[in-house]
């Protein structure tokens, strides 16, 4: 009985790696950089690694940052940054051979008043049709079914560069964890046009010798309009003593560098 359990487990795991679905895209990520009135285009390459001729289908989503950075799907159009309705398709549904790829042309044109970033999520995806056949025995609808997906990120800003604006806020030390670390959050505001990488870097001097310790630090991609929170682990080998903690903001402006300091010293004790 056991031999026999093995030997269908074996021909389960043979025949899954015959029918596989597994296909690739390439870039994952793409950015316009176009003017209100003009248009670009790029390209989407997508490849069947499978041993079978798959259905593809792309279709075009909106999408949310959460503070932590967490992307979430949206309906298309449901937001105010989207750049849905700017993007075209050479084609939306097509078929792939087994080892064969497909290259898709997808063009931006935003309209002749808005030069404001705009972002949107294009979702590559398998089908197979649904049939009464194969359908649920529950059920008898019939249709089209979705399976795994890949999605690309697509940014656009325009070919004039606007200066970014960025803020950090409220760095606060939370809760010891249950490991004992000590944890500390700050804000980070996107108040300007446009999506800019941020980096954070925290600062302890000591409250006695004015001598400063620069941690790790840490980067965030900031969305305009949107707040990043950041956490700041303390690393467990600061000596013992007095601090002064603060978190300094570098966000690619060409004015000045912003920070925030924590309201209360920050005491060691060994």
């Amino acid at each position: 009985m056991k031999n026999h359990f093995i030997f269908i487990l074996i021909l389960i795991l043979f025949y899954s790696n015959i029918f596989s679905q597994d296909f690739e895209v390439a870039p994952v990520k793409i950015i316009f950089s176009v003017d209100p009135g003009s248009k670009q285009e790029k390209t989407l390459s997508i490849k069947n690694h499978s041993n079978i001729k798959q259905d593809f289908l792309i279709t075009v989503e909106d999408y949310i940052v959460d503070k932590y950075g967490n992307k979430q799907s949206l309906p298309k159009n449901s937001t105010k940054n989207s750049a849905a309705d700017w993007l075209s398709l050479s084609s939306s549904f097509f078929s792939i051979n087994p080892n064969e790829s497909v290259e898709v042309n997808v063009t931006m044109t935003p309209p002749g008043d808005n030069w404001a970033t705009r972002w949107a999520y294009i979702y590559v995806q398998t089908t197979k049709e649904r049939t009464a056949f194969n359908s649920d025995k529950k059920s008898t609808q019939t249709g089209v079914v979705l399976n795994g997906r890949i999605g690309i990120q697509v940014i656009r800003s325009a070919q004039v560069k606007f200066d970014p604006v960025g803020k950090i806020s409220e760095l606060k030390e939370i809760e010891e964890n249950n490991i004992g670390n000590r944890v500390f959050t700050a804000l980070v505001n996107n108040n300007g046009p446009t999506i800019f990488d941020a980096k954070i870097t925290f600062l302890a001097a000591d409250l006695n010798t004015a001598k400063e310790i620069e941690f790790t630090p840490i980067f965030v991609e900031v969305y305009p309009g949107f707040v990043r929170e950041i956490t700041f682990t303390l690393p467990d080998n600061l000596p013992a003593g007095e601090y002064s903690l603060a978190a300094i903001l570098d966000y690619g402006s060409k004015l000045s560098l912003e920070g925030t300091r924590l309201q209360k010293k920050l005491i060691i004790i060994r």
